[in-house]
């Protein structure tokens, strides 16, 4: 699904003055150690699959805006946005499906990107404790969560750009 030289990112820290745009550099962070880590559920359908199944499994759910006049997929990611706020996912709006391909290297451009689903790190079943540690979140994931905090109850979501490499 993914090409194999996605690898690891070390550093999970970003600079304002070195990045057009930090959030959007966090982003990029965030789905490839995401990625690496198979933490990705990767299509609007497989995302709506998995979160019927899981809906405290995703951390955050990247969307990208549907085609003018495809009011079915409109619909769907309306609803699936509505889910997301009711369980407390936060949705991040990408202005580009085909970045997003290229930031995760995949190279069939039949596959939906539309959605993308970052699944939380692994969690301990076997604890009492419901409540997420986010001591184990990265970095990157912290500054994301950040960013969703600031911008949670806005009616509408800012679509934020990706970088082109």
């Amino acid at each position: 699904m993914f090409d194999e030289s996605v690898v690891a990112v070390k550093t999970e820290s970003f600079s304002a003055m070195a990045a057009k745009s930090p959030i959007s550099q966090c982003i990029k962070t965030v789905l490839r150690r995401a990625c690496v880590e198979k933490r990705l559920t990767v299509g609007l359908l497989p995302a709506i699959q998995y979160l019927s199944k899981h809906s405290d499994g995703a951390l955050f759910c990247l969307t990208t805006e549907a085609m003018p006049g495809d009011s079915a997929t409109h619909m769907q990611e309306v609803l699936l946005q509505a889910f997301c706020d009711e369980n407390e996912i936060y949705v991040i709006k990408v202005d580009s499906e085909t970045k997003l391909k290229k930031m995760l290297g995949c190279r069939d451009t039949s596959m939906d990107f539309s959605c993308v689903l970052v699944h939380y790190p692994y969690m301990d079943p076997f604890s009492d404790s419901q409540e997420m540690d986010l001591s184990i979140l990265s970095e990157s994931e912290r500054d994301l969560i950040d960013h969703c905090e600031r911008n949670w109850g806005y009616s509408q979501v800012q679509v934020i750009k990706l970088p082109e490499k």
